[in-house]
């Protein structure tokens, strides 16, 4: 299974122990971590911060004031590489993801799709944890196409839709959760059925906007989602 990393900006030097709760501690020389609530091993990296990292988490959403000033102010970073088998999985990494905010993370930087969340955007993000994927996929246009980002890390093709659908973000998102949660072929001619007449057909991109080397690229391809007439 592909890997994913995600980033976090902590409010300790790289040096210092990271008391996730009363069992579990990330010292300087954790190389590898359980999260309590979480069956998904992490493999641990410390390193020191990094100067402008806040415009990243800018990019990608409107945060206040206040966590930008956070963000800027890291003292180290966290990484935390793992692999998620199925959707469960990624709802146990989104709560643990929650604990190590509660341990002194500002925000979580996405490698995978270069989704950047403060503290507040990810819980927003989360919510009722109905749609567990939704904080892990970035979302880009390309003349009048909007796609995903980020479905490699699950082995999956990005999507993408028309923008003139109404609501292009949801059903993309949407969609992302019904493949992997409900196993969905990801494969031309597949059907994903939200019911109330809502039936989008999978076909394959033949135009990918996204060169080879760069990070947008996914080799598994581009599934566009064509509502069924």
């Amino acid at each position: 299974m592909p890997q994913f990393i995600l980033a976090f900006p902590m409010n300790c030097g790289a040096l210092d122990s990271i008391v996730v709760n009363e069992t579990v501690t990330i010292a300087a020389d954790t190389k590898s971590v359980i999260i309590p609530g979480c069956s998904v091993m992490f493999n641990v990296v410390r390193k020191e911060a990094v100067p402008g990292l806040v415009d990243i988490f800018k990019e990608h959403q409107d945060i206040s004031a206040e966590a930008a000033a956070a963000i800027e102010q890291h003292k180290s970073l966290l990484f935390l590489l793992g692999e998620v088998k199925s959707i469960e999985e990624v709802s146990q990494v989104n709560m643990a993801v929650l604990k190590i905010f509660t341990a002194g993370a500002q925000g979580v930087y996405m490698q995978q799709s270069g989704a950047a969340w403060s503290v507040e955007g990810f819980r927003d993000e989360v919510g009722d944890g109905e749609y567990p994927m939704d904080p892990w996929i970035n979302l880009v246009e390309n003349e009048g196409i909007l796609y995903t980002l980020g479905m490699a890390c699950f082995a999956l093709p990005d999507l993408s839709i028309s923008t003139t659908i109404e609501d292009p973000e949801e059903a993309l998102l949407l969609a992302a959760d019904t493949i992997y949660g409900d196993g969905i072929p990801a494969k031309s001619g597949s059907e994903v059925d939200w019911g109330d007449d809502e039936v989008y057909v999978l076909r394959q991109e033949t135009k990918i906007p996204f060169p080879k080397d760069s990070p947008e690229f996914n080799k598994g391809g581009i599934l566009r989602l064509n509502k069924k007439k």
